[in-house]
């Protein structure tokens, strides 16, 4: 009888963390695009990681990073460049394509972030151990491959005409 009632928690457990996912991704952006002056959360995003290498990377490789669709990021990459924060300029390597070049108005916006950046992170792990990170970090790539198994899932429904 014990088992059944554990079952039920496990199951339950595993519907609150699937939502609760979602919850904490609306909640981070609403937070963050509410007092981020320049630029939504999201934009932001892209101009971190775009920072985040050595030579300016393109759509392609910014979306994979992201986890969302070229054209996402293209949409995010256009408007940053309105602003003044980015350059997109076709690569080298292949013209088709296009690299994300942040400019000095947008380095200027990254050297701010990292200035606040130990106060979110300080804010948003107030509560952990540093072990607790350091397994919440361990748990979160389980969590990625078991993002790549639920694609592998999804294409294999709709090959089978479940979807």
């Amino acid at each position: 009888m014990r088992s059944d009632k554990k079952e039920i928690d496990i199951v339950w457990k595993k519907k609150l963390l699937f939502s609760g996912v979602f919850v904490q991704e609306n909640r981070l952006h609403a937070i963050m695009d509410r007092y981020l002056k320049e630029m939504t959360c999201k934009q932001w995003l892209v101009m971190v990681v775009a920072d985040a290498y050595d030579v300016p990377p393109d759509l392609s490789t910014l979306a994979k990073m992201l986890g969302c669709t070229r054209q996402n990021i293209k949409k995010l990459a256009v408007s940053l460049e309105k602003a003044g924060y980015v350059v997109l300029e076709p690569s080298k390597k292949d013209g088709r394509s296009l690299c994300v070049w942040i400019t000095e108005k947008g380095k200027k916006i990254i050297e701010n972030s990292k200035k606040m950046e130990e106060k979110v992170h300080r804010s948003l792990f107030r509560d952990f151990t540093e072990r607790e990170i350091e397994e919440y970090f361990r748990l979160s790539g389980k969590m990625m491959n078991g993002l790549g198994y639920l694609e592998e899932c999804f294409r294999e429904m709709k090959e089978n005409g479940e979807m």
